[in-house]
This record gives structure tokens, sequence and C-alpha cells, in this order.
């Protein structure tokens, strides 16, 4: 900046800007002809090109991975196998990062960093019979490419193109290898009264396992063009509209099974706010899904809702809904209306009424009537000792089936995996052959026997999940499926959920919780029907301080399907912290006793996770980090699971130089197999700034 502005005051100057002083007209004694020509200078043209940084990089990594993998067969023959995998990389690579603009920083603006390098690997693999050996050397490509047109414009684009390799860590599994390469681009039309976006986006993802383990390797991608607007027609009006093409294809598990879908979806939302302050409102909501290929479901739906604020504390709601779904063979139409009321007192009390009914017809299925209704009352009030909060709930629900020698059809239901309880489903006597198991995004198919397992209590049916498959502890997913009905029955439901807490202002939290649900059924018509009443009650309480607490719980579960006792007992603690160090643990111990129930014997399970964290700020520039989890269960029927995940990470940065060492070491051993694994990661680099980025 000093170099331009002295170039511009000269040529200022060069140009008659400043008009020399009559003392210098003075000294002058020769006439103005015989006086030399001044040299004149031309000032460089302006780069098309700023770079604001360039860095330079040269770096070394190296990885070491050993898995070991044993189970048993239980067929007529029982034998053992076993099976130890190596494998060894190491890596040279140069690297680079810059930012910039270019022509003018209104035009274009970047940011680029990219890395190559060389590899050289070795993988070995000791297994019953011939060994195997193999020695590729291959190459390393990353790069990370944004750039923005006109950032500031009434019209903006911008792209980017990225490729980058990570590692997917799983608890108390070895993590894997992950490749995801990205390219898109994207125009933005900046615009007060209808701001718009179109978007393409190209996506492939791909997960291996060094240690050559099929079952783990996973690729999956797609390719999406997106349009969204919105019309603000007033500050209380809007009227948005959404569009997406998505092709989207899986590879799962190493198998050699694909699915590939391509979807084209529209969604067109309608919003008016009226009345004093604009608390009222109506919105309507229509949405179509068209599907083709593997797994496709298809969905229209067009619904409106309004919400009348008649004053402060009081309000009312009405809504209308048409749904239609359809996935692989199964199809279904709702009609469904609700109406209801809420009521402020103050801030204690919350109070909410709500009415529905509606009819849902399948296509070759069975059909049904639904009406119900629900109360809610929510309480929360300070008093002397802290604050007491209450909740009540009634549910009443009356279901009406038509045409019960056909089968009943469900699309989406939701479940959540609690080891070391089954995830049960909702209705009876499934059709197991149509069951399909997704994530709750649908972007991924689980496998039978390799993520879950299927097994009957009864008439009813149970999900657990596989250990060393992709179904994650907590994880929600998606189920679809029919099942068999009986002609014409009519069920009515009723639940009660109730929960009492004192908050005490010395850290005690004491609570109870009740969940009491009762079926009914016209046995007239259908005596062979086994109500599944539910009589749920938890009584616990937690102690909280600043740097730790804990936490006990007795929960009573007398479920018609799988009744059980348990103890829970949970806390967590900071160890030490301080400036230079700080460790944290926490565990939770859960001890379950179920009762007979049909198809399953009496069985108890222990259930123990126990987890702790530690940092270490050796020096300004020397930071260690490390982790630890262990799980233990043991249940009288499926055995006794160990469950080991350790890792640990040194990280030294010093100037332009820096060094991360990453150990992992993770161990899962069940009844009739064990899988252990260890592996080390070591990472050098050293920065060469060309141009340093100005702050």
């Amino acid at each position: 900046m000093a170099r331009n502005l002295v170039a511009a005051i000269g040529l200022f100057a060069a140009a008659g800007g400043l008009a020399p002083s009559a003392a210098a007209q003075e000294v002058t004694t020769q006439p103005a002809a015989s006086a030399p020509a001044a040299p004149t200078t031309q000032p460089a043209p302006p780069s098309p090109l700023k770079l604001d940084e360039l860095t330079l990089e040269l770096g070394l990594e190296s990885w070491f991975d050993r898995r070991g993998v044993r189970f048993d067969t239980n067929d007529r023959f029982p034998r053992r196998y076993q099976q130890t995998n190596y494998a060894q990389s190491f890596a040279e690579t140069f690297g680079v990062r810059s930012a910039g603009s270019l022509i003018d920083e209104r035009v274009m603006q970047f940011d680029l960093a990219a890395r190559f390098g060389l590899t050289q690997e070795r993988y070995t693999e000791f297994r019953r019979g011939p060994d195997l050996h193999e020695d590729p050397h291959g190459q390393l490509l990353q790069y990370d490419l944004h750039m923005t047109l006109f950032p500031r414009g009434k019209v903006s684009a911008s792209a980017f193109a990225a490729r980058e390799d990570s590692r997917i860590p799983r608890l108390f599994l070895p993590s894997l290898d992950r490749t995801l390469e990205k390219y898109g681009a994207d125009i933005t039309v900046n615009d007060r009264t209808f701001p718009m976006r179109f978007s393409f986006e190209h996506v492939w993802d791909e997960l291996t396992s060094r240690t050559r383990e099929l079952r783990d390797d996973e690729r999956r991608g797609h390719d999406a063009f997106r349009y969204e607007g919105t019309w603000q027609i007033s500050s209380q009006h809007a009227l948005r509209l959404e569009y997406e093409h998505n092709e989207r294809t899986e590879q799962y598990s190493g198998s050699r099974t694909d699915y590939d879908t391509t979807r084209d979806y529209l969604t067109l939302n309608h919003l008016l706010r009226f009345g004093p302050q604009a608390r009222s409102a109506l919105e309507t909501l229509a949405r179509f899904q068209n599907e083709r290929g593997d797994l496709a479901r298809d969905r229209a739906e067009v619904s409106t809702r309004l919400r009348l604020q008649h004053t402060d504390s009081f309000s009312t709601n009405y809504a209308a809904q048409f749904l239609q779904d359809a996935f692989a063979e199964l199809a279904t139409r709702t009609w469904r209306g609700e109406a209801g009321l809420t009521h402020q007192l103050g801030q204690t009390l919350t109070s909410t009424l709500q009415f529905y009914g509606l009819r849902q017809s399948a296509d070759e299925n069975a059909d049904f009537n639904e009406w119900g209704s629900l109360a809610n009352f929510a309480f929360s009030r300070d008093n002397p000792w802290g604050r007491l909060s209450a909740n009540l709930a009634y549910n009443h629900a009356s279901t009406d089936t038509q045409d019960g020698t056909r089968r009943g059809v469900v699309i989406g239901e939701s479940i959540t995996f609690r080891d070391p309880l089954p995830a049960y489903l909702t209705h009876a006597d499934i059709d197991r052959g149509t069951l399909v198991v997704l994530d709750a995004g649908r972007t991924r198919t689980y496998l039978i026997g390799r993520d879950y397992v299927l097994f009957p209590v009864g008439r009813y049916s149970a999900l657990k999940r596989v250990p060393t498959g992709q179904i994650a502890d907590w994880q929600t997913v998606l189920v679809m499926y029919t099942y068999k009905t009986a002609s014409d029955y009519d069920i009515r439901r009723d639940r009660v959920d109730f929960r009492l807490q004192q908050d005490f202002k010395f850290g005690l939290t004491p609570y109870y919780a009740a969940s009491v649900q009762d079926e009914d059924l016209d046995r007239a018509r259908f005596v062979s029907f086994r109500a599944r009443n539910v009589n749920r009650h938890r009584v616990g309480a937690t102690f909280r301080q600043p740097r730790w607490s804990i936490g006990g719980e007795y929960e009573y579960n007398d479920d018609a399907i799988d009744p059980y006792q348990a103890l829970h007992f949970n806390g967590d603690v900071v160890v030490w912290q301080k400036a230079q160090h700080q460790l944290d643990a926490k565990g939770e111990l859960s001890r379950f006793w179920f009762d007979f129930a049909d198809g399953l014997p009496a069985h108890d399970t222990t259930h123990l996770d126990l987890g702790t964290s530690y940092r270490y700020l050796l020096a300004r520039y020397l930071e260690l980090n490390a982790s630890a989890a262990y799980r233990y269960e043991d249940d009288s029927i499926y055995g006794i699971t160990h469950g080991v995940d350790l890792t640990a990470a040194l990280e030294w940065k010093l100037g332009y130089f820096s060094l991360r060492l990453e150990t992992e070491y993770d161990v899962l051993s069940l009844r009739d197999s064990r899988d252990d694994s260890f592996s080390v990661w070591l990472k050098l680099k050293r920065d060469i700034p060309v141009i340093a980025r100005s702050e």
C-alpha cells in the first residue's frame, strides 16, 4: 500500500499537481529550452491475480495396522477360524495452500489447498491355507478448491471441488478409511422480494478397511440438482418453492448388491401471518416425491394448519391433511383432521387439548379408521427449596379395521436400539420377508444378519443390533413391513404418562415417572387377540455438583411382551482440571432381570459402560490427548461381551514444523468371536510460507 501511495504521489506531481515554489523559480538561471528533459516512467499495469496467501508444504506420513479375527463355528463339526492381517504404508507428500482474488475482489475470490504424494504399501494376511502378500504402490492426491464470483453482486455464483482422505472412528472396532470426493456449483439471486438459489452437487463416498475386511467396505454417492426460491410478498406473507432431483447409488458392506434410486422431490409452502402483532398464522404445505429404482418410495401430501391467537394466553389450532404413501408394493392413502386448544396460565401451567380423526385405505391391504384425543398438562413453579415440575398426558385412541383378511401396511415406523434391550415392532404377526430397515435419513440400507437380527417373541417381533454391524447403540432407524390382520375388529387404547420432579437448590433432583397403557378389543369377533398392556414405573434421583454428578434409578416394566425390572446407576466427574491438565471420567451400570416371555426364557443381564478422557498441555507447542472406553455385558442367554477402545494423540507444533502421532487399540470380544486391532499413524509437516496472509 505504501509503495502504491508513493507512486501515486509521484504521478500526481509529474502531472503538475504540485507547483514549484517561488524560491525554486529564482534559482533556475538557464532558459527553459536548455533544461534537460526529466525521465518519465510508465506505471506497471495491475496484475489480474492477487495472492493474499501462498504456502508450500512438505510432509511424510506413515501408518501401521494389525488386526486379528477369531470366531468359532456352531455347526455339526465345531471348529475355530483365525485370521491375522498386517498393513503398512509410507507416503512422501508435497502440498500448496493459497488464497486471493482474480481481476478484483468484487469479481472473483478463491481459496485452494492441494496435496500430492507417492505411497508405498504392504499387506500381509495369515490364515488357514496359503498366506497372502501384496505390495501395491500408488499416488496420493487431495484437494479443496472454493471459488466465488461477484460475492456482493445481485447475482453471485460459487463452485467447489474437493477430495479428502480421513478416518471414521468406530467404538470397539478399528477405524475405517474414508475417501470422499465431491464437486458442485450454485448460483444465488440476491433479491429482497424473490431470492433464489440453484445448485448442483456430486458426492462419492467410499469406506474401506486397511486389513481387507470386505464386510467393512461400503460405497455410496449421489448427484443432486436443487432449486429453492422464496417470494416474500410482505413481511407477513411468503411463498416458498423447493425442488430436488437426486440420483443415488449404494453398494453396501462389500456385497454385490447395489441400491440405485432416482428421486424427484417438490415442496410448496405458503405462510400467512395475520391478526394483532401477526401472532395468528395460516400455513399450507404441498409436497410430492416420486422415486424410481430400488427401495423406491412415492409420497404426496397436501396439508393446511390454522393457528388463532385469541389472547396472550389462549390459542386454538385446526388442521387437515391428505397423505398418499407407497413403498415397493405397499401403498396407503390417509385423510386426517384435527382441532385443539392451548392455554397458558402465567409461567406455571400450560394446558393442551387435541382431537383427531383419520381414515387410511390401502391397495390390496386392510383399511382402518381411527379417532382419538390427547390432553397434556405441564406444570412448573419455583418454591423455597428450588423448582417443582410435573407433566401429565392422557391419550385415547380407537381403531376400527375393515377387510381384515388382507395385510396391514406400515411405512416408516421409527424404532430405537438401546443395548441390551431388543427393539419391538408395533404390530404382531409381521411378514418377515417384507421387512426393510433404513437409517433415519433413508440414505443407508441395513442388512439382516449383518447389522441386526430378527427373532419372534410370541406373536410379536424383536430386532437386536449386531455389535459388529453398522447400527450404533441408541440409533433410531425406519422400518417398513406388512402384517397379518383379523376380520373386522375394533381396538380401544388408553395411555397415561406422568412425571414429577423437584430440583433442589443444593443439587439433588429426585423424580418419579410412570406410563400405563390399557388395550381393549371387541372379543366377540376376534378372541385370539392378546392386548399389549404396559405398566411402567421409574423412580430415581440425580445429585449434581460443579465438577461431578451421580444418579440412580429403579425401573419396573410390566410389558405384556417382555417384562423386566432394572437398576441403573450413572456418574461423571472432572478428576483434575488445571491450566495444563484435565481428566474426565464417566460410567453407567445397569442390571436387568427379564421375566418369562413368549419365546424368551427368564434371564438377567449386567451392562457396564466406562469412559475417560485426558488432556495434557506439556508446553505451548506440545499437547497430549487420550481417551478410553470399556464395555462389559453379561447376559445369561447371549453370553459375555467385552469391548475396549483406547486412543491417544501427541501433537507438536514449533514454528512452521508440526508432528502428530496417533495410536488406537480396539477389542470386541463376543461369546463365539473376537476382533482386536492396533494401529499407529505418524504425520510430519513443514510449511514454507511464500506470501503470508494479512490479518
